[in-house]
C-alpha cells in the first residue's frame, strides 16, 4: 500500500512540474512583450516607424523596463526548454529544444547589453535567427501534423518579414515593426503550436 501511495505521489508530482514546465513559456512571452509594450507606451522618444525596439534599453525610465524584461523572461522561460528537451522523440526534436533555450539565452544577452554595446548586436541578431531555427526545426518534425505546418509557417515568415521589410515596405526606416513581428511571431509558437504548448497531450 505504502508503495502504490508513493508511486501516485510521484506521478502527481511530475504531472505537475510538467504543468510548470508548459506554463513557463506563456508567462515567459507575456512578460517580455508586456514589458516591451509598455516601455513603447512610456518612451518619450520611440516611434515604431523610426526606431528600434533596442533603443528602449539605452534611454530614461524604459531602460530598465525594457531590459530587464528580457532578462527576466528567459530565465522564467528555461523550464520551458527543459519540457522541450524531455519531450524530444528524434534529433530534431533534441535541436528544437537547444535552439529554443539558445534563443532565450540571446534575449538575455539583449538586455545585459544594450543598443550600443559590443556585444548587442550578435545577441540581437542570435534571437531573431534562433527563434525561426527553433519554429522551422519543430515544423520539419512535426510536419505531418496541422501544428508542425504552421510552425514551419511561422519560421519562414519570421525570417521573410525582414527583407520584405527593409528592402520593399519601408527601406531606410526603424526596424521596430519587423522586430515586434518576430517575436511576436515566437511567442505565438509557443502558446499556441509547440508541442509543450499548455493543454496539449502528454
Amino acid at each position: 500500500m505504502g508503495t502504490v501511495s508513493t508511486s501516485l505521489a510521484a506521478a502527481y508530482s511530475d504531472s505537475s512540474c510538467r504543468r510548470l514546465e508548459r506554463l513557463s513559456g506563456p508567462v515567459a512571452a507575456v512578460v517580455a512583450i508586456g514589458s516591451i509594450l509598455l516601455a513603447t507606451a512610456l518612451s518619450a522618444t520611440f516611434t515604431w516607424w523610426a526606431s528600434a525596439l533596442s533603443d528602449l534599453g539605452t534611454v530614461g525610465t524604459t531602460a530598465w523596463l525594457f531590459n530587464g524584461g528580457l532578462v527576466i523572461g528567459s530565465v522564467v522561460g528555461l523550464p520551458y526548454g527543459w519540457a522541450l528537451w524531455t519531450a524530444a522523440a528524434d534529433w530534431l526534436g533534441g535541436i528544437r529544444a537547444a535552439t529554443f533555450v539558445a534563443a532565450l539565452l540571446s534575449m538575455a544577452g539583449v538586455g545585459l547589453f544594450p543598443s550600443g554595446e559590443m556585444l548587442h548586436f550578435p545577441f540581437a541578431i542570435g534571437f531573431f535567427l534562433l527563434c525561426a531555427f527553433t519554429e522551422v526545426a519543430d515544423g520539419i518534425a512535426r510536419f505531418g501534423l496541422t501544428t508542425g505546418k504552421l510552425s514551419m509557417i511561422v519560421g519562414i515568415s519570421s525570417i521573410a518579414i525582414w527583407p520584405l521589410w527593409t528592402g520593399w515596405l519601408a527601406p531606410g526606416s526603424g526596424i521596430a515593426i519587423p522586430e515586434f513581428i518576430g517575436a511576436v511571431l515566437f511567442c505565438l509558437w509557443i502558446t499556441a503550436l509547440s508541442p509543450e504548448r499548455p493543454g496539449s497531450p502528454h
